[in-house]
């Protein structure tokens, strides 16, 4: 029991004050708060409530719901826990909280975050993950299973799990993509805003890890937090940088780099070869030069003053004012002077309007479509004929910048594959019978797989032999889990997979995190907040572009750390000290240090049977089954002083569980200090009784 500890979030200020301010409003005509410069003092205020609200126990204590306070307790057992939940306000565990508003990034299968609006609030995370997403479509009538018609929601956890969170690697530094396990709701709890150097943001408990530069902390210990009774800031006593949104390791792009694009610049390129020298298009460059805010040189004309077009005649007859006067009055269209002046109509259109004249207009609907009344054509071919004709086109169809269709080479060779994959794919499906080669299902959504990939030959890439069928789920199993080799082998045992090439990995773009400077910290007083659970070996997310830890909800890790031998077992473990003790029947025994070493080995071993049966696989609920009960366990309750004094009455007596007994111990001096004239009414007149709360 001596590494219990329990410590004051937040409380009320003034709570005798309100008390008795709720507790006049029942009895005054008049807005109480218009007499507040005329309310009795603090310590007065406590004397009349106990006075005219508890020594009479009229039972009207309505009034003391109002003032609030929140406990911060930690290394207690679960079942304290447990029972405090009981008997509560609110309680959450392990908690650790962001705000509402809270930006969580996503990215795309390329890892980038900014070419499309991936990022959501965790407020709005929480609204999917509970409530579902908004149908596209009112339902008419009602559900299959009784859902009332108009607008609906359905579930979108799957969605919501599939979605790519950027996640830290903490060995390498680097960011890569984990998956969301679960979104919960932390209740209301005391916020405070955190501002870095740069302008970063972020509301957050004073107990949320943030990874630091010196590893996990939690945001008070990162800055020493120091806080008055209010809850307000009193000043910060450590310097403290957070690891934040990630900086290119290796970027293949030149024109990303501010000082290689005016390098370009100064030697007096044109956008256009800066574009081939980056490998990428001209509207790339033109938004890196607009985002540096630099400008490019004006190039050399391409023509000089004193130019003339090639077709440049001084004495054309559309020029003379005269002659365009004489066949606009003879009834000449623009089209027919053009023919006359053996020049466009454009150029008759100018010099008629540079002179001030007007042209002559046909009336609209005088001429008639050239194929009006003409059908169209068909090829009446025969089944043989048609077939030819289809072979015919996969020998001699152009392609690249042979085909009709080139548009200089924006479709890379990967893609061009790809589209004549799926192009040839219903004729690969009529050829398999439409039966994927894996599962053995006919039919569903089929794709054409390369049997040999293209990684290891790309000359089979265009052989309509080396396209199998595959239906969709089978297809993406096979190309994400890299099972490309193991499928051809089993599929076709005639392959000689041994002297293919290694597939190539994506190169992307590695970020790395980079640490910034807190500047200030702020209370912005108590607000909804909300946390994730995040699955894989990298329990963290990047919120608001900060790295922070997610919410172990079943404190797994720490288990994992006493069978790995990185904890003390009595850190994580609860176990009473060696004593007397008695039984429910008052019937006493003895713990002895005996019976005690060997729970402590009982509790070794579970720990790592947990840590065997998770590496296994297992999921951490399934395997914290064999977990002895009473782990140590951090929690946050909060109480109204009624409820508090409700608490006491059930726990805080001879006959309740020893450790509970200690949490309302370690509870009281602080109730104490906070309503003191209640306290000692209390403790007088109900403490240990185990009477009815008021």
């Amino acid at each position: 029991m001596d590494r219990f500890r329990v410590e004051v979030i937040a409380k009320t200020p003034n709570p005798q004050q309100v008390v008795y301010a709720a507790l006049h409003q029942d009895y005054t005509e008049a807005f109480v708060f218009d007499e507040r410069d005329s309310w009795p003092t603090e310590e007065q205020c406590g004397e009349i409530i106990v006075k005219r609200l508890l020594a009479g126990e009229r039972g009207h204590y309505g009034p003391l719901e109002h003032p609030q306070i929140i406990f911060n307790c930690g290394y207690f057992p679960h079942s304290v826990m447990q029972q405090a939940r009981t008997h509560r306000v609110g309680v959450s565990f392990d908690v650790q909280c962001l705000a509402a508003d809270t930006v969580i990034t996503f990215v795309d299968g390329e890892g980038s975050a900014g070419k499309k609006n991936l990022s959501k609030t965790i407020g709005e995370l929480h609204d999917l993950w509970t409530n579902g997403e908004k149908a596209i479509r009112s339902r008419s009538i009602r559900g299959r299973n009784g859902e009332p018609p108009g607008e609906y929601r359905r579930d979108c956890k799957r969605r919501i799990r599939k979605m790519r969170l950027r996640v830290l690697n903490e060995q390498t530094g680097l960011f890569e993509v984990g998956h969301i396990k679960d979104v919960m709701c932390s209740g209301i709890q005391p916020v405070y805003k955190v501002t870095l150097e740069d302008g970063k943001t972020l509301e957050c408990t004073t107990n949320h890890r943030l990874f630091t530069a010196n590893g996990w902390e939690t945001m008070k210990d990162a800055v020493g937090l120091i806080t008055n009774a209010d809850g307000n800031v009193v000043g910060m006593t450590k310097n403290s940088y957070i690891m934040c949104n990630g900086l290119s390791v290796t970027d293949d792009r030149p024109y990303t780099d501010k000082l290689w694009l005016e390098n370009q610049i100064a030697k007096g390129l044109t956008i256009k070869e800066i574009a081939g020298l980056s490998g990428c298009s001209i509207a790339t460059v033109k938004v890196w030069i607009d985002k540096f805010g630099l400008s490019l040189k004006c190039s050399t004309p391409r023509y000089l003053n004193n130019h003339q077009p090639w077709n440049y005649n001084p004495n054309a007859f559309y020029r003379n004012k005269a002659w365009l006067v004489e066949q606009l009055n003879q009834g000449l269209y623009a089209d027919e002077i053009a023919t006359l002046a053996s020049c466009s109509i454009e150029a008759v259109k100018k010099w008629v309007y540079a002179y001030g004249l007007s042209l002559n207009k046909r009336k609209p609907g005088s001429d008639e479509p050239w194929n009006k009344g003409k059908g169209g054509y068909q090829l009446n071919l025969s089944e043989d004929s048609r077939q030819k004709r289809i072979e015919n086109a996969k020998i001699y169809t152009q392609r690249g910048a042979d085909s009709h269709f080139w548009k200089g080479g924006t479709s890379t060779e990967r893609q061009l594959i790809g589209a004549w994959a799926r192009q040839i794919a219903p004729q690969v499906h009529k050829k398999f019978d439409y039966i994927c080669q894996k599962c053995g299902i006919r039919g569903g959504l089929l794709h054409a797989h390369h049997l040999v990939p293209v990684f290891a030959n790309q000359s089979l890439a265009y052989d309509f032999d080396n396209l199998v069928t595959l239906c969709k789920e089978c297809h993406e199993y096979i190309h994400q889990n890299s099972l490309e080799i193991e499928f051809a082998q089993v599929y076709s045992p005639i392959l000689e997979p041994k002297d293919w090439q290694v597939k190539p990995k994506p190169k992307g773009r590695k970020l790395r995190s980079h640490p910034v400077k807190v500047k200030s910290v702020e209370y912005v007083g108590e607000q909804m907040t909300y946390d994730l659970e995040v699955e894989g070996q990298w329990h963290n997310f990047v919120a608001n572009g900060l790295v922070v830890h997610n919410s172990l909800r079943y404190t797994g890790n720490q288990f994992i750390d006493v069978a790995e031998g990185k904890k003390d077992i009595e850190e994580v473990f609860y176990l009473r000290p060696v004593a007397d003790y008695t039984d429910r029947q008052g019937k006493r025994y003895y713990y002895s240090p005996e019976q005690r070493e060997e729970d402590l080995k009982w509790c070794l071993e579970a720990a790592r049977r947990y840590k065997i049966d998770v590496d296994a696989g297992m999921s951490e609920e399934h395997a914290r089954g064999k977990l002895p009960f009473d782990y140590r366990q951090h929690f946050i309750v909060s109480f109204n002083l009624r409820s508090f004094l409700h608490f006491c009455d059930l726990r805080n007596k001879k006959n309740a569980q020893l450790e509970i007994q200690k949490l309302c111990e370690m509870m009281w001096p602080h109730f104490q200090d906070w309503v003191p004239a209640i306290a000692e009414w209390y403790e007088v007149n109900r403490l240990g009784k185990a009477r009815l709360a008021p």
